[in-house]
């Protein structure tokens, strides 16, 4: 790979796509040691970007403002300053072009599937990862460019603050002991597990004697106070809406088990290497599933009997798949994944 001195990254959004792009940051800078890299994001996607050594600045993207004349002059101002040799726009959208037009780079490359006419603007570069997951895609880009590609990692900013913090407020409210963290919402109401069904099976998860944090964004909240009441139990604990960004990276961190349908926070639990068991229905869990799948030994997945892995599809319009996994069929896989550790 060229001595790049200036990379701009080109990753706005969302949570979980900003995720799957860290490990080719991980990658960039071991092949470029002395670049300087900076980040273009959406501010609300920000918190799980690490600082340096890997990111010297980031550069945040206002959605709206790209649509302005004076912002995009301003823009371009700003990133004209860091005089990028070379830019990598990794999300592959008409907005994200936008941006890697302003950035001035003498150079700009995406991953090979360039949409929104954003191929018009960066050099989709294409890989022997073409159709595999989401982030070996990523990582071709810096294969194809001449970067040596040694594994996966994720790096991510330290929590330890938000640790103390949320540690200090769980024995507050009471809770001791260890916890599962359940996230029950999604950005897709199609990809989201029935509260009924999240109820019946939280019921028997405190019943057990184990203690459970929901988790998620202000979006959640319905959802979470609906399980609460449903569940009914001091071994409950509602965070839905009352957590940062990091706060929840934080409870996901030290959390025994981890339990989503395919979500942002279930990225945050890959990338952290915590157990966990992802419900996957109308997604594809080989292109955008958790990095490791079925391989690993502390992802468990529960796939739908009607979902996209089993029609070889990307996704399924079917507003019925999530019903197919049963409560039964997560009751066992946690249980079995309970006994294991007692055992050890």
């Amino acid at each position: 790979m060229k001595p790049y001195k200036n990379i701009l990254i080109v990753k706005m959004s969302s949570l979980g796509d900003v995720l799957h792009a860290l490990p080719t940051l991980y990658a960039l800078r071991e092949n470029c040691p002395d670049a300087r890299i900076v980040w273009a994001v959406h501010k609300q996607f920000s918190a799980v970007l690490p600082g340096k050594p890997y990111i010297d600045d980031i550069v945040y993207i206002d959605k709206k403002g790209l649509k302005s004349l004076s912002y995009l002059k301003e823009l371009r101002r700003t990133l004209h300053e860091y005089h990028f040799d070379m830019c990598l726009d990794l999300q592959g959208l008409a907005k994200s072009a936008i941006v890697a037009f302003c950035s001035g780079a003498k150079e700009k490359y995406g991953y090979w599937e360039m949409r929104e006419g954003s191929f018009l603007v960066s050099k989709g570069l294409t890989g022997t990862h073409k159709f595999d997951h989401v982030i070996e895609r990523y990582l071709d880009t810096v294969r194809a460019l001449g970067g040596a590609v040694d594994g996966v990692e994720f790096p991510l900013p330290s929590v330890d603050a938000e640790k103390a913090s949320l540690s200090g407020r769980f024995a507050a409210d009471g809770m001791t002991g260890p916890y599962i963290a359940v996230v029950p919402g999604a950005r897709w109401d199609v990809k989201e597990w029935p509260v009924p069904y999240w109820q019946e099976f939280l019921r028997r998860v405190v019943q057990g004697g184990m203690n459970v944090v929901l988790l998620g964004s202000g979006d959640d909240v319905p959802k979470g106070r609906a399980i609460a009441e449903g569940v009914a139990s001091p071994r409950l604990f509602d965070y839905t809406g009352k957590t940062s960004l990091r706060e929840l990276m934080a409870a996901i961190g030290m959390s025994r088990l981890y339990i989503s349908a395919d979500t942002g926070p279930l990225h945050i639990a890959n990338a952290l290497k915590k157990e966990l068991i992802a419900l996957f229905g109308p997604t594809c869990p080989d292109r955008t599933g958790p990095y490791g799948g079925a391989r690993s030994e502390y992802i468990h997945m529960i796939i739908s009997p009607t979902s996209a892995a089993t029609q070889e599809q990307p996704l399924v319009d079917d507003p019925d798949c999530m019903k197919q996994i049963s409560v039964d069929k997560v009751w066992k896989t946690y249980t079995d994944i309970v006994k294991e550790a007692d055992n050890d």
